[in-house]
């Protein structure tokens, strides 16, 4: 009986391992394999293993994700001119000394950087510096007027002593010329020591002050400068000199040179110089207040706040066409190879970065050449942040 169960338990054990090895290698079919799949799991935005991303509905809300689809048109070609703020030679303001002296403040105190001010507006003075010649000559002046004043009263009360015997005419004369002499001497005395008012040319805003209060200056030293905000050019300079512009090209600004964050206003263009200057053609734009969203049904034009020497980079249509994809500048991503991308919309929770090749087309689109197709959905919103997933 021990013997039996002995060989029960032994055939129980074969059979057991028997069953583990089969199940081991079933299904399995070595003529068809199958590529890998990539594995998603969690709940996180990750890279995946081909370099897309895996980014879940709830990751996409709170980042605020927004993508548009995009379809192949006929744009204008746009060209990027590096440019900056400069003063309106129309609405600014340079003072400068009139001639030797001291400065002195107005009757408004001293000017100070920010300060409004108006046209007229005396905002100092100059008290001339007289050297010791200049007094002694001042002093040779009046000695000889006094004498001739005293010489012109002496001859009109001679001649009125006589009466009638002198003609009526000859005493109008020494009275006016006795009232000149006053004249000139009154003037003479004023010429040295009278302050020199130093005012304003335009309204505007003290940008500079180039002097100190007390300080002496010369003629022609500059003594503060004005400027009105609300009257601003942007001179740009074009170096391709073979490019022939539309009479009234529709051009735009971006603040910072190489930003993409879509903070560009319109500009309305002034003109062009015929003299180059470092061998580039001048350009001049005025800026023009953008649209600004106040609230979910109105907007409101409101004015870049630019100040003077501030870098810009204009963007200038040229009036010729291209065929690409119009953009955002916030799609724009650099690689860490130094190529530009954007983020398409592949699914539902995945993302892949396109190779593309942009153009300009104003201050806050570009245009896609290549690398993109009709119904692309493209992330115009927040791309940033999916770059920055590992």
């Amino acid at each position: 009986m021990n013997k039996f169960l002995q060989n029960l338990l032994l055939l129980s054990l074969v059979s057991t391992m028997f069953s583990a090895q089969v199940a081991a290698h079933g299904g399995e079919d070595h003529s068809h394999d199958e590529a890998p799949q990539v594995q998603v799991s969690g709940d996180k935005p990750s890279r995946l293993t081909d370099g897309s991303l895996f980014i879940p509905k709830a990751a996409q809300h709170q980042w605020q994700l927004r993508t548009r689809k995009v379809q192949q048109a006929q744009h204008q070609r746009s060209i990027e001119l590096q440019a900056e703020v400069i003063l309106d030679p129309a609405f600014g303001g340079l003072i400068e000394a009139g001639q030797l002296g001291q400065l002195q403040a107005g009757p408004d105190g001293w000017p100070t950087l920010g300060q409004q001010v108006r046209a007229g507006q005396v905002l100092a003075a100059i008290a001339p510096l007289d050297t010791s010649l200049d007094r002694s000559n001042q002093q040779a002046l009046l000695a000889e007027l006094d004498a001739q004043i005293a010489l012109t009263q002496d001859r009109i009360r001679r001649f009125k002593q006589l009466g009638t015997l002198v003609p009526a005419n000859e005493l109008d004369a020494l009275n006016i010329d006795l009232a000149g002499l006053k004249r000139r001497r009154e003037f003479a005395a004023k010429g040295t020591g009278q302050l020199v008012p130093v005012v304003a040319p335009v309204s505007g805003v003290i940008s500079q002050v180039h002097k100190l209060r007390g300080q002496v200056v010369e003629s022609q030293d500059a003594l503060f400068q004005i400027v009105d905000p609300a009257e601003l050019l942007i001179a740009a300079r074009l170096y391709d000199n073979s490019l022939t512009l539309p009479a009234a090209p529709s051009a735009s600004a971006i603040l910072l040179a190489g930003n993409n964050t879509g903070s560009g206003f319109p500009l309305l263009f002034q003109g062009q110089g015929l003299q180059l200057q470092q061998q580039a053609r001048p350009l001049w734009f005025k800026p023009q207040p953008k649209a600004a969203n106040t609230t979910e049904n109105t907007t409101a034009n409101t004015t870049p706040q630019l100040s003077v020497g501030q870098p810009l980079t204009v963007v200038l249509a040229t009036g010729e066409l291209l065929s690409g994809w119009a953009v955002p500048r916030t799609a724009l991503q650099k690689l860490d190879t130094g190529e530009t991308a954007v983020w398409v919309h592949q699914s539902a929770e995945r993302f892949i970065a396109q190779k593309v090749s942009p153009l300009p087309l104003n201050a806050n689109e570009v245009v896609i050449v290549s690398g993109l197709h009709d119904g692309d959905r493209v992330v115009v919103q927040a791309a940033s942040l999916l770059a920055q997933v590992r």
